[in-house]
């Protein structure tokens, strides 16, 4: 339910199929009374959940462009593509000339490349040529998350003159700005001063005596990732975008950044259950969804059927003592968490900077020492309660032993898979799924059959 009708306790199915019907009848005068009660966020939302694509285009139809274009930056990529199929040219160039730089290169990056000239070609030369250098960019990069509306001014300029161009800048854009970027002749970045700085200081002080050197300057091809870690280093509400000669190209805020970490956080868990993108597993094709779950799907059948292939090899052992198959999921399983949970703790220490090269060893060794301890508690359970249980030492020794190997290998993996794809440029939420599930059931297998077989005439 979205926020809004939890907030008000208003029935939110009922509401829904009261828009729904408003919509068959073309009853736009209840619709629209209804809309002016929503913030454009919730209104995003309410879109977001309807159904079918024709009524959310019939539904963003309605709203006018201020309204529009605030509501178009929070929908989902399916509703977005829904809206973007059906809304007519002239609709679409007044939405995007009235959307920051950066939020018109995001909707035109989803068009066909005809429509996209098209629409550039509409628009006023400035706003084309801006919206056309963020479209070379990669999209999670900084270059793509970055605007080009900026208010860039020369160190020698006074504070009189500086607070006249930011009255301009802000109410042609419609935007906030968090600081004056100072720029030499050659639009190279010099420093910074802040709104409030600048507001407090005395009209006759020039720009040169109030800036600060720059925090967290982020390059134009920085990953989104990275730029994200620097905002929560230097806790920044904005950062300048800079070219490999330290030319200010542009700027990010901080409402761009909180979407990114939403985004990379959803991402690395999506990675470690398999699955690569979230707008499709949350999408309304099943085949398309289903076409991405299932490849990781096959790679643990396949990986399953060599478990049970190694089985097979060891059916003389097992024949000769059945009792060992007892054993064969709790020695996987409690590998498999404790795998999972290595993983899971270098997987988000890769993704927020806290594991690094640089301090990997001295993490590798501590996990080295859990994953000890762990084990030896581990196994001694194991190996007690197998020993209780049917009365015999050595099948307790057997799982003992299984659990403390297979456990400290399972960690080993866990913490040494995430640093190895970082090293080789791969994302380590990767290690994380499936992949290590499977294959610490596989070594699991051969550790526990290869120590039965050693032992196994303890047992009879």
């Amino acid at each position: 339910m979205p926020r809004f009708f939890r907030e008000h306790g208003l029935e939110y199915t009922q509401l829904k199929k009261n828009l729904r019907k408003w919509l068959r009848k073309r009853d736009y005068k209840s619709i629209l009374k209804f809309l002016t009660k929503l913030h454009p966020a919730d209104i995003s939302e309410l879109i977001d959940n309807l159904p079918e694509d024709g009524e959310k285009a019939q539904l963003f139809s309605l709203l006018d462009l201020e309204t529009a274009s605030d509501v178009m930056a929070d929908l989902s990529e399916d509703s977005r593509r829904a809206i973007l199929k059906d809304i007519t040219h002239d609709r679409l160039t007044d939405l995007v000339k009235d959307l920051p730089s950066d939020e018109a290169a995001d909707i035109l990056g989803v068009l066909p490349k005809e429509r996209v000239e098209r629409i550039l070609a509409a628009l006023p030369p400035q706003d084309s040529a801006e919206v056309r250098s963020l479209l070379k960019y990669h999209e999670e990069t900084a270059g793509g998350l970055m605007q080009t509306e900026v208010l860039a001014l020369p160190a020698d300029m006074v504070v009189e003159n500086a607070i006249e161009q930011l009255r301009a800048l802000a109410q042609e854009t419609e935007e906030e700005y968090h600081n004056i970027f100072v720029v030499n002749g050659e639009k190279k970045l010099l420093g910074t001063v802040s709104i409030n700085k600048l507001i407090l200081s005395s009209p006759e002080k020039k720009l040169s005596e109030l800036m600060e050197k720059p925090k967290g300057v982020v390059f134009v091809d920085e990953d989104q990732e990275e730029v994200a870690r620097k905002f929560q280093k230097y806790n920044l509400v904005s950062a300048p975008v800079v070219d490999h000669n330290g030319v200010l190209l542009g700027r990010i805020t901080i409402d761009d950044i909180v979407d990114v970490v939403e985004a990379e956080v959803s991402e690395d868990l999506f990675r470690m259950a398999g699955v690569e993108a979230e707008e499709t597993v949350y999408g309304e094709d099943a085949f398309r969804i289903a076409r991405v779950r299932l490849p990781w799907l096959v790679v643990n059948i396949l990986g399953e059927l060599v478990t049970g292939y190694l089985l097979w090899m060891f059916k003389h052992t097992l024949a000769d003592a059945l009792i060992l198959v007892s054993f064969i999921p709790v020695i996987n399983a409690t590998a498999g968490n404790a795998g999972l949970q290595s993983s899971s703790i270098s997987v988000r220490g890769w993704a927020t900077g806290k594991i690094n090269f640089y301090n990997f060893k001295r993490q590798f060794l501590k996990e080295s020492k859990v994953a000890f301890i762990m084990a030896f508690i581990s196994g001694i359970v194991g190996g007690l309660a197998a020993s209780i249980w049917h009365r015999q030492t050595a099948l307790g020794l057997i799982v003992g032993v299984s659990m403390f190997v297979t456990i400290n290998f399972a960690i080993f993996w866990g913490t040494i898979l995430p640093a190895m794809l970082r090293r080789f440029g791969l994302d380590p939420a990767v290690a994380a799924g499936p992949f290590v599930a499977t294959l610490n059931d596989i070594m699991g297998i051969v550790v526990y059959m290869s120590i039965a077989t050693v032992f196994l005439h303890y047992l009879l």
